[in-house]
């Protein structure tokens, strides 16, 4: 009797968890700090909208030397960027990694933000948010 109690009850336990998870918003931070990546990140955004959807939250971190070729007049890249922009993701970059390549926000990709935070703090409070961590 004691046996089929305690199954019951995991069985009661496993659907009322599935229920509450169920609601929960699915969130990926991807994190970039390899230049020559950028084709993989924009085939990564690809695949995760076309296979969970629009409602996933999207955010990408860019950190290091990668800001070097975030800028307006790279013309492939620009492309890239303004593609992942459009899937309705929002692309963080590192103001150590801008100030460090001497890179300023007025010669960026138009739609790219400068984070207030370090960009390995922004993908630590992040993963403190639920967001689920790729690293590029």
């Amino acid at each position: 009797m004691i046996k089929i109690l305690k199954h019951t009850l995991l069985v009661i336990l496993f659907f009322y968890s599935c229920i509450i998870f169920a609601d929960e918003e699915t969130k990926v931070v991807l994190h970039l700090n390899d230049s020559f990546k950028l084709n993989h990140l924009k085939n990564s955004v690809k695949n995760i909208r076309a296979e969970l959807g629009d409602d996933v939250k999207i955010k990408i971190i860019v950190n290091g030397k990668v800001v070097q070729g975030l800028l307006k007049n790279n013309e492939p890249n620009t492309k890239i960027v303004n593609f992942i922009l459009k899937k309705n993701v929002d692309i963080g970059l590192c103001h150590n990694a801008l100030r460090n390549n001497s890179v300023s926000g007025d010669m960026l990709i138009e739609g790219l933000e400068i984070l207030p935070t370090d960009g390995n703090v922004t993908l630590i409070n992040l993963q403190k948010q639920g967001y689920i961590y790729i690293k590029l």
